[in-house]
């Protein structure tokens, strides 16, 4: 289960002064992790059959690392986003050039979807590419994440930025995360980011059909 809160970051200025390690040290012990390049496809049949069951299918570029990823079930409430989700590393570009749901097939969900989608050819609807940057946070009685990502949402409809940050839990209570997330929106004048990048990557591809 993914448990997240995202933010749209206006301006370059007000990402520069959000991105300090003392930003984030008020609420707990802080452990910078660095940056990771991100570079992502996601893939559907022709007439969007996952789409249409709520189910997000993607293979993602992690600096040097290959990850397939399933995505379903989303559920948002204010500015919360819960969303089950599968990661596989794959291993190598061979699995990424074709490919397919059957490095799911060891979960119910994957069988189902595997079912579901049977012969039909899965193609490209959206591309991401961006940096990432992230900090652990520790607050002593929840662990969080801490993601800026700035890049590009790619389709045949358009392109669009990404400036946002990313709370995601790791274990702890949602409440934790929610009042880090409140804060931080407050002093930085964020609005909060409902839309996930394929949401957003949908919609700009939906202008060219």
């Amino acid at each position: 289960m993914e448990v997240e809160l995202k933010y749209l970051i206006e301006d370059e200025e007000t990402q520069k002064k959000l991105w300090n390690e003392s930003v984030f040290k008020k609420y707990g012990d802080v452990d910078p992790r660095g940056e990771t390049n991100m570079r992502a496809v996601y893939y559907d049949t022709r007439d969007g059959l996952l789409h249409s069951v709520d189910a997000a299918f993607r293979i993602r570029k992690e600096n040097e690392r290959l990850v397939a990823t399933l995505k379903w079930g989303g559920r948002n409430q204010n500015e919360l986003s819960e969303r089950e989700e599968l990661n596989i590393p794959l291993c190598g570009l061979s699995d990424a050039e074709k490919p397919t749901l059957k490095v799911f097939a060891e979960s119910k969900k994957g069988r189902e979807l595997i079912e579901l989608v049977g012969d039909r050819e899965l193609v490209p609807v959206v591309e991401t590419s961006f940096t990432r940057k992230t900090m652990r946070i520790d607050t002593g009685k929840s662990i969080c994440e801490a993601a800026l990502d700035t890049g590009k949402i790619i389709t045949a409809g358009g392109n669009a930025d990404i400036r946002e940050l990313e709370l995601e839990l790791f274990s702890g209570s949602v409440e934790d995360l929610e009042e880090i997330g409140s804060d931080i929106a407050e002093r930085f004048s964020l609005r909060a980011g409902v839309k996930s990048k394929y949401a957003r990557g949908i919609e700009l591809r939906q202008k060219s059909v």
